[in-house]
Order: structure tokens, then C-alpha cells, then sequence
């Protein structure tokens, strides 16, 4: 097997997520990562879910891991407990709070050994990933990504962190319009706008003024030109 990339991610603050709405987080978990292998990854893909609040996942087509890296964080910022306050409305105001997030770490490179559990798997990507996310905890940030060239390397670590700021602004509408930009890219705003049953005036502003698409979609083409030629 060649060089793959290996994703492995928390929950942030996972103790603060309410008892009632940890089993939903936990299956959108689930129901996100099939949807992405299913549209995205052709299911080549296998994800696990570890110690209630720890997530991996093994994806032989690496050019597609920041995209499915970034989908997952806007699945989880997306989530809205289901015990709203009485009289709370929802806001597209850029603020920087979300109920669920995650930090995910993207380890590119070799296998040794494939486990019955990804968790049992060893190798340089695995290595890659678990120490990256040790560092994000130490640096209290919820994007990284490690390859074997250190030229990328300094490239992605600043793009990272640019993207990460990006992320960990987007409110539930502005993540739920990202989510579907990014599993359909070649659709137009008026398309995206009837799945969300918004108008595209609407779709644009979540997108454009509050999601700041441009700056993701720079990057994860970026990424996604370097990893296909670094192959």
C-alpha cells in the first residue's frame, strides 16, 4: 500500500454536550462519515469511533482527506441540541460559539501493519495524525495537517491555521450551507439555495459574507493539486 491519510479527531468539550444529545452528535458522526464515502471517498474508507469521544479514519484517496476533515467539523457545527430554550432564534451573525466541534489531525504517509480496528493499525501516517493531535490540544487548535515533505509542510501549517479561523466561525445556517457546497461543488448558488429552502441572495450571504468560502475552497484545491502530485 502506498502513502494514505490517516484522520484522527475529538470532540471538543465533548463533556459539555448534554447527556440526551451525545447518542444524535455521535450518529451524525456516523451518518456523515457514510455520506462522505458514499459522494466522495467511492468507499474506500473505514472510520471508527473510539473511547465515546475519539474518532479515526483511514482514507487511501489522501487528496480528499481536508475536504472530508472540513465536512466533518461542519456537520458538527451544524448540530443544534434539540433542547433549545424556548424562544431562542436561530442567528446568521458570525459568532464565535458552536455547540459541537472537533479537533482532527491529517497524517499523510505510510502503513506498516492494518489492524482488524484502525485503532490496532501502525505505521507513519498513524504516527503522523496521533501526535499532530496531541499538539492541537496543546495549542488549543482544530486543524493540522502532517506530510513527509517538509516544504508542504510549512505551506499547510499556515493555511491550516487561516482555514481554522475561518471554521470556528461559522454558525449552524452558515456550516449547513458549507456542507452542502462542498458534498456538490458543481451545483450553482440557485440549486444549493432549493436544497436549504432559501432564496440565493440568502445562500450567498451564509456562504460568501459569513462562511468565507473563497478562502476554503482555495485551500482544499490547494491541497488537493499538491497531494496528486506528491503521489
Amino acid at each position: 500500500m502506498g502513502k494514505i491519510a490517516v484522520l484522527t479527531g475529538d470532540l471538543v468539550k465533548s463533556r459539555t454536550i448534554k447527556e440526551r444529545d451525545f447518542e444524535t452528535v455521535i450518529n451524525s458522526l456516523k451518518k456523515t462519515f457514510n455520506e462522505l464515502n458514499r459522494k466522495i471517498l467511492s468507499n474506500k474508507a473505514s472510520f471508527q469511533i473510539y473511547r465515546g469521544d475519539s474518532f479515526q479514519a483511514i482514507i487511501p484517496n489522501l487528496e480528499f482527506a481536508l475536504v472530508t476533515a472540513i465536512i466533518i467539523r461542519a456537520r458538527l457545527r451544524a448540530f443544534e441540541s434539540g433542547y433549545k430554550v424556548i424562544g431562542t432564534k436561530k442567528s446568521d451573525k458570525p459568532i464565535n460559539y458552536t455547540y459541537t466541534d472537533a479537533r482532527i489531525a491529517i497524517g499523510i504517509g505510510e502503513v506498516s501493519y492494518l489492524g482488524n480496528k484502525i485503532s490496532e493499525s501502525q505505521g507513519e501516517a498513524f504516527q503522523k495524525s496521533g501526535y499532530l493531535l496531541d499538539n492541537l490540544k496543546k495549542e488549543n487548535g482544530r486543524l493540522a495537517i502532517d506530510t513527509p515533505w517538509e516544504n508542504i509542510n510549512k505551506e499547510f501549517y499556515v493555511e491550516s491555521k487561516l482555514a481554522d479561523a475561518v471554521i470556528s466561525r461559522w454558525t449552524a445556517n452558515t456550516a449547513m450551507a458549507v456542507i452542502i457546497h462542498l458534498l456538490d461543488p458543481k451545483k450553482n448558488q440557485n440549486e444549493l439555495a432549493s436544497v436549504l429552502n432559501i432564496t440565493q441572495p440568502a445562500l450567498h450571504k451564509r456562504l460568501v459574507t459569513y462562511g468565507n468560502i473563497g478562502c476554503i475552497n482555495a485551500f482544499t484545491e490547494r491541497y488537493f493539486e499538491l497531494m496528486t502530485k506528491a503521489q
